[in-house]
């Protein structure tokens, strides 16, 4: 990854993408019974709360900023929670017994920057092994992994709502998206939704 300065100085001239869903997002369903932390009392589960990653996730730093993951399929959401994991025979095994909740998620994301491209890459001063190693180890040995400077300068390019990548548990098939839930403007073109029909889970961003 390049240094801080020449990284945000290359993210500012690189070129943005629009993607749409579907996508799918895996989330414990001890989670949607209630609120988020925060959250007025009373207040419906949001299936779509970005905070979860202020602990830390791959483009997220510590106490950084809501982002929200999302996967391509869902197998890929389901191996990314360490929900299932593929054997070297290919076999699919469940790795985590809690119950889970899959959701469907549709929309339209304006200004994505994909660092799956090879050019981005280069432009970044990055790899696939780069964006796809063990970010927790990383931020316990640095206290922020490359991924997360890169997110962090994403973040405050102020521009980039959000960054697709090559799943690094499905790197063969799969891609995800960490989505920038502050830059999902009220009126602008990007937006998410959950997918349900009866309304239980009903939420969308902005």
């Amino acid at each position: 990854m390049l240094p801080e300065g020449r990284l945000r100085s290359a993210l500012a001239d690189v070129s943005l993408i629009t993607i749409h869903g579907p996508w799918f997002r895996v989330v414990g369903a001890h989670l949607l019974r209630d609120a988020p932390p925060g959250a007025p009392p009373g207040s419906a589960p949001q299936p779509l709360w970005p905070g979860g990653a202020l602990q830390g996730a791959r483009f997220t730093p510590e106490n950084g900023f809501g982002t929200l993951y999302l996967a391509s399929d869902p197998l890929t959401a389901l191996m990314e929670t360490q929900a299932v994991f593929l054997t070297t025979r290919g076999e699919l095994l469940p790795a985590n017994l809690q119950p889970w909740t899959l959701l469907g998620v549709d929309g339209v994301l304006t200004d994505v920057l994909d660092v799956g491209e090879p050019a981005i890459q280069e432009a970044l001063g990055t790899s696939l092994a780069e964006l796809t190693g063990d970010w927790l180890i990383s931020q316990s040995a640095a206290g922020r992994s490359p991924t997360q400077a890169l997110g962090q300068a994403a973040f405050d390019a102020g521009r980039i709502v959000a960054i697709r990548y090559a799943s690094a548990r499905n790197t063969a098939k799969g891609f995800d998206v960490a989505v920038f839930a502050e830059r999902l403007a009220p009126g602008g073109a990007s937006y998410l939704r959950v997918v349900d029909p009866h309304r239980h889970l009903d939420q969308r961003l902005p």
